[in-house]
């Protein structure tokens, strides 16, 4: 499924045209993850067949978009949780990555448990916050009908994931009852004003413990007394600790996914931490733990915390 026809599933009034730039490659971006992974010293699999995924990945737009970016969008985050898996996905890789990946799968079931716990929390009159954004669907697709008059907001730094989310809250008629602006997630100039934040993703982006715990205190302070965070952490895989709590997974997929994020990708989302870290991390700050649920792979566990 094309980018342009995603975008109009969503919505017939979000933007069509996205940042092309964020999707082309050129022979040198080719050539440059070539070479690096002809000189590495440490690939996964063996060279020939890491060249072959590398080429295989410049056959569709998601591919190429972590090929250029070693990360993922909003709008990317939107298609591998809900639009990709409800598709038929003719290229194999593509269809490896959405529905195989151990760790886009334990993120998906991540998804379903963060809405679950904010649904049991939600009661008329909060105000919550999806820190950073994306296209909101964390909030937006939760059922309202019985708890009128919530707010929603959505903070985010990137200018295209902010116009989404607007024309995704227009499509689940939540225009009126969502605030959603351009705001750095370790700035928010808000104090003890949500009931509920959520937040994915901008922790395992960072490998500085110290900001980690800088962007808690954030959240910490923007809540009011009593509000709940609901967040989640990477935790490290069986390769890198011999206490992982990673389970249930196929040792294949697990190889191919290491060499398609770390040696070809040499993604950006490589801060993985444990359990005991997170905890001290989130007290640090301030935060009492509620509850830790595991998704049914131990790879991205949801944390409940409380101001």
């Amino acid at each position: 499924m094309t980018q342009n026809s995603m975008l109009s599933a969503i919505s017939e009034n979000l933007i069509t045209h996205q940042d092309e730039a964020r999707t082309q490659l050129n022979v040198e971006d080719i050539k440059d993850i070539e070479a690096r992974l002809e000189t590495a010293s440490n690939l996964t699999l063996p060279l020939e067949e890491e060249l072959k995924i590398l080429h295989q990945m410049t056959e569709f737009e998601l591919g190429r978009f972590l090929l250029k970016n070693g990360g993922i969008s909003g709008y990317w985050t939107a298609y591998w949780l809900i639009h990709g898996p409800a598709q038929n996905l003719d290229h194999p890789l593509e269809d490896w990555l959405i529905n195989r990946a151990p760790a886009f799968m334990a993120s998906r079931e991540r998804y379903q448990i963060f809405a679950h716990h904010i649904q049991n929390r939600v009661k008329p009159g909060m105000k919550l916050a999806s820190i950073p954004c994306g296209l909101m669907d964390d909030l937006l697709r939760l059922d309202y009908s019985s708890v009128p008059e919530v707010q929603l907001f959505g903070f985010d730094l990137d200018e295209e994931s902010i116009a989404l989310a607007k024309g995704n809250a227009k499509a689940h008629g939540k225009s009126e009852s969502s605030h959603i602006e351009k705001r750095d997630a370790w700035n928010l100039q808000r104090e003890n004003e949500f009931d509920i934040i959520t937040s994915n993703g901008l922790n395992f982006y960072e490998s500085d413990d110290a900001k980690v715990v800088a962007l808690y205190k954030e959240f910490y302070k923007a809540l009011r007394k009593g509000g709940i965070l609901v967040t989640s952490f990477l935790t490290p895989s069986p390769q890198l600790d011999s206490n992982s709590t990673w389970k249930n997974f196929n040792p294949a997929d697990v190889q191919k996914q290491k060499a398609v994020f770390m040696d070809i990708m040499n993604a950006r989302w490589s801060a993985m931490r444990p359990e005991g870290l997170t905890r001290t991390q989130l007290e640090e700050a301030g935060f009492q733990i509620v509850e830790i649920i595991y998704d049914s792979q131990g790879i991205f566990p949801t944390v409940i915390a409380q101001k």
